[in-house]
């Protein structure tokens, strides 16, 4: 792996590095542990500022796996280290707050208009052709973002997710990338776990008009039938179907795994992978809903946390 400090090429200074991110976290953060030793005249004072650009690229120094900026630095004498901490471009969004009121506007077109007064450059954005009503009052610019692309996935079942490539912000449709590799336990899986939770689980959804009278209801049987109700209401919303937006509120058990293997660049979150693993009892596709690749004295690992159904961040205003 190749750190690089504005333009230059600070990996020797590097002792322990990892990097990776999460649904819920939303930017991708790159941590370094950079050797620290002021009295030590054969090593040239590494000086790098709140703010400045880093990159993490391949051994091949061309492919581009992280741009991001420094957040945070912290010095030990303890360890010798300064350990320094930076997140992607889709920081801006989560610690920038802003109101809007958009009307007969596509997620795409909100997402192009709040992404152009922040000054954050936009890539490619998912096209779902649905105008909309959306009013936002000092919410992050994230929430913004998927407020406008959850309606329209409660329109027509797609699932978006907001990623930063090449210092570009991209919404893109899940589900559609999948690792190179087979994750499997003869070769590159160390460890697994597996836990399953009815925490999230909604499997009823009493419909209601704008006056407070119940117009319908949804309900998954088959989880009523074995786990009981856990019910939530909906709203009737001009131009949307109450129905499908109802069902689109279902959640079931929330199965989770999480691997220990040999590092691979390509297992990201958002990314499926082809895993067979007989403790845990996976066989077939699944999807990373977290990743951290650490790097240390040569050796390279990851671990990811997995789910059987890639779930979309869906946020409601």
């Amino acid at each position: 792996m190749i750190v690089v400090h504005k333009e230059q090429d600070i990996t020797e200074y590097v002792s322990d590095m990892s990097w990776g991110g999460s649904k819920s976290e939303v930017a991708r953060k790159l941590e370094l542990k950079v050797v620290n030793a002021p009295l030590d005249k054969n090593i040239t004072p590494l000086i790098i500022d709140l703010a400045d650009p880093v990159y993490l690229f391949e051994d091949d120094g061309k492919t581009e796996l992280f741009r991001g900026f420094v957040v945070d630095r912290e010095a030990s004498s303890v360890t010798g280290t300064v350990t320094y901490t930076a997140y992607d471009l889709l920081y801006y969004t989560l610690k920038s707050n802003a109101t809007y009121n958009f009307s007969g506007k596509t997620a795409e077109a909100i997402t192009q208009m709040v992404c152009r007064d922040m000054e954050i450059p936009t890539g490619e954005l998912a096209s779902t052709g649905i105008s909309q009503k959306l009013i936002v009052q000092n919410v992050s610019i994230y929430e913004i973002i998927m407020r406008a692309y959850t309606q329209a996935y409660q329109q027509n079942g797609v699932s978006y997710r907001v990623v930063a490539k090449l210092g570009c912000l991209n919404v893109e449709e899940m589900g559609k990338v999948v690792c190179e590799i087979e994750l499997t336990e003869d070769s590159n899986i160390t460890s697994s776990q597996y836990k399953e939770s009815l925490n999230g689980m909604v499997n009823k959804v009493k419909i209601y008009d704008g006056e407070g009278n119940q117009t319908g209801v949804v309900q998954n049987d088959e989880d009523v039938t074995k786990y009981g109700i856990f019910q939530q209401t909906y709203t009737k919303e001009e131009g949307k179907d109450p129905t499908t937006t109802a069902k689109s509120m279902f959640k079931s058990v929330e199965k989770t795994f999480t691997l220990n293997c040999v590092n691979f660049n390509g297992a990201v979150t958002g990314a499926g992978a082809v895993v067979r693993d007989s403790s845990t009892g996976l066989s077939g596709v699944v999807w990373i809903d977290s990743d951290t690749h650490s790097w240390s004295n040569g050796v390279a690992t990851m671990t990811l946390t997995l789910t059987l159904k890639q779930m979309m961040d869906v946020k409601e205003g």
